[in-house]
């Protein structure tokens, strides 16, 4: 009996361990103006080839894609890439990576954005087909007119674009214009394997 207790507590160490994302978003910007940035942030060992990431832009409850985000470069593991509107103040353009997709960033508090890793959704904003109004949440933690930090013990995205969407569960809230965090994630997670195999075996979780 204890020997199968130790088995399948290993097994459930395991199945948490691989139940991660190689990328997941890290912060989001609903600034006042042009003010708005998506962090996005690698939890792998080794660097990411972008390309293999987009992200699309859903607005108003339409489940029509808006706009499509693609990457180009190479993340670093641990690193985050920031895409920001090329009309921000200071305090984001100098920490931007990208304002090529300068305008996905034209979303408000009701737009859905949906990450894909290889053609894989693995983390979102929002619910996709639903439009809440103004924005998801409750005060003073919602998409409107806020900055969220994605918490350091979240180490996996959300991938169910169809559930109900409370960003209080998995983000710190801060105030508008707050962008003090933009940059750099912390994260207590561990550094995924970025291997065909491993990706393979994570990518089972998300179908």
């Amino acid at each position: 009996m204890r020997k199968l207790f130790v088995i399948l507590f290993i097994l459930s160490v395991a199945a948490c361990a691989s139940a991660q994302s190689l990328v997941m978003f890290s912060e989001y910007i609903e600034g006042s103006s042009n003010n708005k940035a998506v962090e996005i942030y690698n939890n792998t060992n080794q660097p990411i080839d972008l390309s293999r990431i987009t992200i699309e832009r859903y607005n108003n409850g339409s489940t029509d894609i808006g706009y499509v985000a693609n990457l180009v470069g190479m993340l670093d593991s641990g690193d985050v890439w920031v895409i920001a509107n090329s009309s921000a103040v200071s305090g984001i353009l100098d920490v931007a990576d990208d304002t090529v997709n300068s305008a996905f960033t034209y979303y408000n508090g009701d737009d859905v954005l949906i990450l894909y890793f290889d053609g894989v959704i693995v983390d979102s904003i929002g619910r996709l087909g639903e439009d809440p109004g103004d924005f998801w949440g409750t005060e003073p933690c919602t998409t409107k007119e806020h900055t969220l930090v994605r918490k350091s013990t979240v180490c996996i995205g959300d991938t169910d674009t169809s559930d109900a969407y409370d960003p209080a569960g998995e983000w710190d809230c801060y105030d508008q214009d707050d962008f003090t965090h933009l940059g750099a994630h912390s994260s207590t997670c561990s550094p995924v394997a970025n291997d065909a195999g491993a990706w393979s075996s994570i990518k089972a979780l998300y179908r």
